[in-house]
């Protein structure tokens, strides 16, 4: 009914305007209701009313009634029915003056009146009919769009009050509701003559049967009745209002990053609403789509959203960048398996599957079947789950029996997880991308059905993963950001604080450089941690301000979080004991970032299981810190290997803390000016740096340069353990008594026994032009050294500034040069830098793509070349 007539002749064509319960819950909803009309203009509209809404719905408390009276309770449905009176009364006290009110009220109070005969019927017969429950729960969109068409006209608009019995005939069939089309348009034509040049206000959800008995539209029914009114009028578009900004891409309680879709097709629309999008019923849209109107969703309480556009598809649809429109779901589902050899080849056993659910009536949510036609799944609600098993059971008893099927089984609970979009039928790699989704965040994946015109999707899931399955693909397709939960373990150190504010400065540019989303939810030491409930913890936050007793379960947990699809620990401790986790945290699917040496620098099955783990590639094991802290000597290593190069020799300076000493006794050895430094002061300043082991006697010993070399042998394919490598202390342990340790500041006083001892062989080195580093080397052999020696003044070791490490790689292709990286090393803040590049490695495998700068600047130097006469300074 396009009313092409009308608009031959230049009239403006009615613009359908429908208003859910939420946005007339209340007079001020009302209020809010006008506004949004009177800003419409004075063209031609049609608005449909839900009933009043709230908690509980007026609908709800009227259909209370009826149940209530069919079981003898007269007093209770007497005081709902006093609910709903004072309900309506207060709204229209509110919105409307005095003679209106008045006689509103009284409608009101027939209304009731006539409720109250039927409901009085229904305690003498104590049975409640289908034609009675839709008599009695109708009423509240009468008397909600009666309010509406009151108010619109006290405030200057013109509208005309439409009861949709008059208008609509409907018939049930067993498909659903069926319109009558050519009498609902002939009855509303008549009614139009009525309103003349008004507008219109329309009773949503009521409708009357074929021979004018009151009927209703079922749930939902309002949202059908202004399509069915759009087409009826042939509107330009239809606005459906409700409490959200428009059809989002996935259920923001699951993903709260989901989006407003700014358009989706019809078939997406009925795709997404089916499995679970509450914001427009399949059925709502079919008048809509049969006339081609446009369909608009718009929040009453965001009238400035510009909503989403529900038409036919269109290259926004189509050819979308992520190709995929959102995400859905079903819960409360399981799956029902019937599998047999005797299934093979076997025409019409799966119709004796279906006709036992058809006469169970029992609906089926999804439908898979193998090639091979041994077994045949299908998915029905958790409800119908035991009854569906034993129909099935006893009709296949004797098959079962003889061994031509298997016992029927089933898998519980579940939830279908709908992947919807048209431009996923254009698109190659969809799938792909789905599935490597659901598997970097350990969803495992029940059951797969996908339809040929290859818009939707669907996979089952257990119930436990829904969340993380969504929050998975819908990061995945770049709807959101990647977000990934982090939770923080660290000692006496100062890493862990340099590493919360260094996530809190650079959040905002991780989000848009990365598209993801680091939020650090825990922070634990050895005896307290703290867990956020709400917002990602910042450097605000301090465990000083927690008093809960750490537990290393429920932190992990806490972590692991199955509404967030990934996981990271990062163990900032040098805690032995903690590294004996990294294996079981992998195995569980949480990732790990490790400034903590001992899990790979342990025994080598502790080793050996690490890698396991990480070669399933299911979990991130980072370490690089672990060796070198903020400096890459892993990404150096991998280019090498992976180029088919092979590395020959290994020379380091690792301990930074020697390093330093080592170069502040050089300078006073070189004769510099500068002042009288010791061994044991110079030890001092390496302990106040942080740069030390908590005990700096495992800096001298060798003990941390150990622990580094063998990672980096055990790396390099060399199955290398402690006691194949010959370490020497820094200082001559045997040539004096060693000192007295305990904790660092005591331990550092007692070094001042060395200082002379050190002071000569410095010295002695430099007249030979040489200089002392404590150096470790490995070559392809195996043969492994750590000892305290002279090197060059000249070489790279020899110059190498005081607090730095140096490691120099010799390989097949660099046999007379060695390549060489070398920077400072064991400040907090350094450890905490390479912890973070750490997590970015992370976040890249996980699908966080570097985008680049937000945005390139120019210098003032830059503008400085950049201007005619420049100073020649400035263009060096």
């Amino acid at each position: 009914f396009p009313m092409a007539a009308e608009r031959e002749a230049g009239m403006v064509p009615w613009r359908v305007h429908k208003f859910g319960g939420t946005s007339v819950a209340n007079a001020e909803c009302f209020r809010r209701v006008l506004q949004i009309l009177q800003s419409e203009g004075t063209q031609r509209l049609a608005v449909v009313l839900s009933a009043m809404g709230g908690k509980p719905k007026t609908t709800d408390l009227l259909l209370d009634t009826v149940a209530m009276a069919a079981a003898g309770r007269d007093q209770d449905y007497a005081d709902v029915l006093e609910r709903i009176r004072a309900k309506h009364e207060t709204a229209v006290d509110e919105l409307l003056q005095a003679q209106e009110a008045d006689r509103l009220k009284a409608v009101v109070e027939r209304d009731l009146g006539e409720i109250r005969d039927i409901l009085r019927a229904v305690v003498l017969t104590r049975g409640e009919s289908e034609t009675l429950r839709e008599i009695i729960s109708g009423y509240g969109e009468l008397w909600s769009t009666q309010i509406m068409t009151a108010l619109l006209n006290q405030n200057g608009e013109n509208f005309h009050f439409v009861d949709a019995r008059r208008v609509l005939r409907v018939v049930d069939t067993p498909l659903g509701t069926e319109v009558m089309w050519e009498e609902s348009k002939a009855l509303l034509d008549a009614v139009l003559e009525e309103a003349g040049d008004r507008n219109i206000a329309i009773t949503g959800y009521i409708a009357s049967t074929q021979t004018g008995g009151a009927t209703t539209l079922k749930r939902d029914g309002s949202d059908f009745s202004a399509s069915i009114f759009g087409r009826l009028l042939g509107a330009s578009e239809i606005n459906i209002w409700t409490d959200v900004d428009g059809v989002l891409s996935a259920d923001p309680r699951r993903v709260p990053d989901a989006q407003v879709l700014p358009e989706v097709s019809y078939n997406e629309a009925i795709e997404l609403a089916y499995f679970g999008a509450k914001v427009i019923h399949p059925k709502t849209m079919l008048p809509a789509i049969s006339a081609r109107i446009p369909i608009f969703i718009k929040n009453t309480f965001n009238p400035e959203a510009s909503g989403t556009r529900i038409f036919v598809p269109s290259e926004l649809t189509v050819l979308r960048k992520s190709c995929v429109a959102g995400f859905s779901t079903i819960d409360n589902i399981a799956l029902v398996n019937v599998a047999g050899t005797g299934m093979i080849g076997v025409c019409g056993v799966t119709q004796r599957i279906f006709n036992v659910l058809a006469h169970a009536n029992v609906h089926v949510q999804l439908i898979c079947q193998a090639s091979s036609e041994h077994s045949l799944c299908f998915a029905v609600k958790l409800s119908d789950m035991d009854r569906v098993k034993k129909e099935l059971q006893d009709h296949f008893s004797r098959e079962v029996s003889q061994g031509q099927l298997s016992a029927i089984s089933t898998v519980s609970p579940c939830s279908i997880v709908a992947v919807v979009g048209d431009g996923m039928s254009s698109a190659t790699g969809v799938s792909g991308r789905v599935f490597d989704a659901l598997g970097k965040a350990h969803v495992n994946v029940v059951s797969i059905a996908q339809g040929c015109d290859e818009r939707n999707i669907s996979i089952v899931v257990h119930s436990d993963q829904t969340e993380r399955a969504l929050r998975a693909m819908h990061s995945a397709f770049l709807l959101s950001e990647i977000t990934v939960s982090v939770g923080i373990i660290f000692d006496e150190n100062d890493i862990a604080k340099n590493l919360v504010d260094l996530l809190t400065q650079r959040r905002g540019n991780i989000q848009t450089r990365f598209s993801s989303d680091l939020r650090v939810r825990g922070i634990a030491s050895a005896t307290k941690m703290l867990l956020s409930t709400g917002e990602p913890l910042g450097a605000a936050d301090s465990l000083d301000a927690s008093s809960e007793p750490v537990d290393f379960e429920k932190f992990v947990s806490h972590i692991q979080s199955d509404h967030l699809p990934h996981a990271l620990i990062v163990d900032c401790t040098n805690n032995a004991s903690l590294a004996q986790h990294h294996v079981s945290l992998l195995a569980r699917g949480v990732h790990v970032v490790t400034a903590n040496i001992h899990a790979l620098a342990g025994p080598l099955t502790s080793y050996n299981q690490i890698m396991s783990e990480r070669r399933l590639g299911k979990t991130h094991y980072g370490f690089e810190v672990s060796i070198a802290g903020g400096i890459p000597i892993q990404a150096m290593l991998k280019p090498i290997v992976h180029g088919g190069d092979e590395v020959t020799a290994v020379a380091a300076v690792f301990s930074s803390s020697i390093s330093h000493v080592m170069g502040r006794i050089r300078e006073r050895s070189a004769g510099l000016d500068s002042p009288h430094i010791t061994f044991s002061a110079a030890l001092a300043e390496a302990v106040s740096h942080g740069m030390t082991e908590h005990d700096p006697l495992d800096d001298i010993v060798g003990k941390d340069s150990l622990h580094k070399l063998l990672v980096m042998a055990r790396e390099l394919g060399l199955a290398l353990t402690e006691e194949d490598v010959h370490v020497e202390p820094a200082v001559p342990v045997d040539e004096l008594p060693p000192p007295t340790t305990g904790d660092g500041s005591a331990a550092t006083r007692k070094w001042s026994v060395y200082d002379q001892v050190m002071r000569d062989k410095m010295e002695s080195a430099a007249s030979r032009g040489n200089v002392l580093q404590y150096v470790a080397r490995l070559n392809r052999q195996g043969d492994a050294s750590i000892r305290r020696e002279e090197v060059p003044a000249e070489s790279n070791m020899g110059q190498l500034p005081g607090g730095n490490i140096c490691v120099c790689l010799w390989t097949h292709r660099y046999a007379h040069s060695p390549l060489v990286v070398q920077g400072p090393l064991g400040t907090p803040s350094a450890t905490a830098s390479g912890l973070l590049a750490d997590i970015l490695r992370l976040v890249s495998e996980l699908g966080g793509r570097d985008r680049g700068p937000n945005r390139l600047r120019r210098t003032p130097s830059m503008e400085a070349l950049a201007t005619p006469g420049g100073s020649p300074s400035n263009k060096v």
